[in-house]
């Protein structure tokens, strides 16, 4: 009779405790956000970044939310004549996950903003963001470079550079040039400069200074030089 009293308070007891549990996973699942709500949160605010630009001659907009508790996520908007005198263009950049970006380019037709291409997949760093607006192919269409990381000291700025097509203004991502440091296209010579650091000697800051020329759609290093910055 003893067993069945105690065997009746144990089961009493353990029926109460998954019961207490499974309201407090209730109560933990309804307090965690969800994905969606951020990517709701992200389209009203493209939405309005959108609406405000068709009379704004350039805009610009950077947002990053990052906490330990919420889903990370990255919001880049930049328009006007960001790559090209006669249209007015938008730059987007998210974050779809942790580590990548996302790249979509627009124009406007007949006062409404329509997408034209898009690149995925794009290693990212949103802390150390940055773009750059220059021709790097010299074909007189402006191209984007997306900075990934920049080192501390001399600093070597490297990142993803995307060409554009003048005439149908596609996105053409060159994974030859991801490791490339510092690039700066000279127009003169029809190259792209960029450095890599060497370190320190009595001397000074040793640098390599690469020259690399566009053959068959492609940044190839033709020559580098081994130069001393002196302060």
């Amino acid at each position: 009779m003893n067993r069945i009293i105690i065997l009746l308070i144990g089961l009493t007891f353990f029926s109460c405790n998954r019961t207490k549990v499974a309201r407090e996973n209730t109560v933990i699942q309804d307090t965690i956000p969800q994905v969606k709500s951020i990517e709701i949160v992200l389209s009203d605010t493209l939405t309005n970044l959108f609406n405000k630009a068709l009379v704004a001659d350039t805009l610009e907009f950077i947002d990053i939310i990052d906490e330990l508790e919420y889903p990370k996520s990255f919001l880049y908007y930049k328009s006007g004549h960001i790559i090209s005198e006669n249209e007015k263009n938008a730059l987007v950049v998210t974050c779809p996950t942790d580590t990548t970006y996302s790249v979509k380019l627009y124009t406007i037709q007949n006062d409404k903003w329509n997408f034209i291409d898009s690149i995925n997949g794009l290693d990212a760093f949103p802390v150390q963001f940055d773009v750059m607006f220059n021709d790097y192919n010299f074909d007189g269409q402006t191209d984007i470079y997306i900075q990934v990381t920049a080192s501390n000291g001399w600093s070597l700025s490297r990142g993803h550079l995307i060409t554009i097509e003048p005439q149908t203004k596609k996105l053409e991502l060159h994974k030859e040039a991801r490791e490339l440091a510092n690039m700066t296209p000279d127009k003169k010579s029809k190259t792209v400069k960029s450095e890599l650091w060497n370190g320190w000697d009595i001397e000074g800051q040793q640098l390599t200074i690469f020259t690399n020329k566009w053959i068959n759609g492609q940044l190839k290093t033709i020559n580098k030089k081994n130069i001393t910055i002196t302060d």
